[in-house]
């Protein structure tokens, strides 16, 4: 039957007024969060290190840096030349109730040559996984979701790195429409640890290779949820006795996110300034030579803030850095903020409805032609009439 709209009626109008209240409340936070952090700029970093030491491993926030942190960076001026190369994924999940028991991994990339006047390269790779060791893990569950996308994020990486290799000894930009961290590792369940740390392995000596190119290295995150500043701004403010790994957690901004304190610090175009990880994946990254460091870029004049995530050998190097910098920029001009690169990659990696119907089409060809008869379970059959069947009134 579908959502029943009237009854849902009286709830929308309940969200809308809770929305605009939680609004105006946290419109009222962000000048007392700007406030805070000017204050927290102020203090001695030996103090500030202190007190992360004392808020022990369970403490997510924003590790500081030599950089003032209330300070913004204008856009450095951009190479005449520079190859920008951005990556995405996507996937069909495994499903018990196909005719098939497989999963599939699509990844699109672009690489676009700015100054040199050629046409743009595009590349499209889908892989089809089938086989027992990848559809099972070690206790012989089936593989899970999260696993798949880890896969894919791997994948991702990959493709970035071949085809920045491809141009090694080029100013060249890699833009991962994602997290540099492999979030995914810390989802997929102990039942695939054992191939879940192969693939942060692999993923680690990617990254290897990509500073072995001397690419400039991005992780962009749109529209960021981010909190990781104002935590460091709250533990910055707490009194030295009354640091607990409990009381780290009673933030008074909550509801809030590092991107409003940016949209009002920053002027279009300008970084803020980087701070450090202090996610408990990026120990792994550290003891590799990959520790992931971040900042927050106004990339449009409407206000569009991101995250951009970058190894520290892109933080630590001055031509890298601003190549990141100046390079997001200049391919965010024509796309309203978000990188063109990733919005091509995207439209290359995503799988429409018609190709989805061409692809089970494909299997059930295969199958019969290979003597096996197609059979979904009753659960999908069932589904799949009553999602087509007309309904008659009596």
């Amino acid at each position: 039957m579908g959502i029943h709209l009237p009854s849902l009626l009286p709830q929308m109008q309940e969200l809308g007024q809770s929305l605009y209240e939680r609004s105006l409340q946290l419109s009222k936070m962000v000048p007392k969060a700007i406030e805070a952090l000017h204050v927290t700029a102020d203090l001695d970093h030996s103090d500030l290190q202190s007190r992360i030491m004392k808020a022990g491993n369970r403490w997510t926030g924003a590790i500081p840096t030599e950089e003032a942190l209330n300070q913004t960076f204008p856009p450095p001026k951009a190479p005449q030349s520079l190859h920008v190369i951005g990556a995405d994924g996507s996937q069909i999940y495994s499903d018990r109730h196909a005719s098939a028991f497989y999963y599939l991994i699509n990844i699109g990339s672009i690489v676009v040559s700015r100054g040199s006047g050629e046409t743009p390269t595009i590349q499209q790779e889908s892989r089809l996984f089938f086989e027992l060791e990848d559809l099972y893990g070690e206790a012989d569950y089936p593989i899970q979701n999260a696993y798949v996308n880890l896969r894919r994020d791997v994948a991702e990486m990959k493709i970035l790195t071949e085809r920045a290799e491809t141009l090694a000894g080029e100013k060249t930009l890699a833009i991962l429409d994602n997290s540099l961290l492999l979030w995914m590792a810390l989802q997929t369940g102990g039942s695939a640890s054992r191939e879940t740390d192969r693939y942060l392995q692999q993923y680690l000596k990617l990254l290897d290779r990509l500073h072995s190119s001397e690419t400039g290295l991005a992780g962009f995150i749109d529209r960021p949820r981010s909190v990781s500043v104002l935590a460091l701004i709250h533990l910055a403010g707490l009194p030295g006795d009354q640091i607990t790994q409990d009381s780290v957690h009673l933030t008074p901004f909550r509801g809030l996110t590092d991107r409003a304190i940016f949209t009002h610090l920053l002027p279009p175009g300008h970084r803020s300034a980087i701070f450090i990880s202090a996610s408990p994946l990026n120990r792994d990254f550290r003891t590799a030579g990959h520790e992931i460091y971040f900042f927050y870029l106004k990339t449009a004049a409407d206000g569009t803030v991101v995250r951009v995530e970058i190894p520290i050998w892109v933080a630590q190097d001055p031509e890298l850095l601003n190549r990141v910098h100046a390079g997001i920029l200049q391919d965010c001009q024509t796309t309203g903020g978000f990188p063109y690169t990733l919005v091509r990659a995207h439209e290359l990696a995503v799988i429409p409805p018609q190709e989805r119907a061409a692809f089970d089409d494909m299997l059930q060809r295969t199958l019969l032609g290979h003597g096996l008869r197609p059979s979904q379970s009753q659960k999908a059959l069932t589904k799949e009439l009553t999602g087509k069947r007309k309904h008659y009134r009596l």
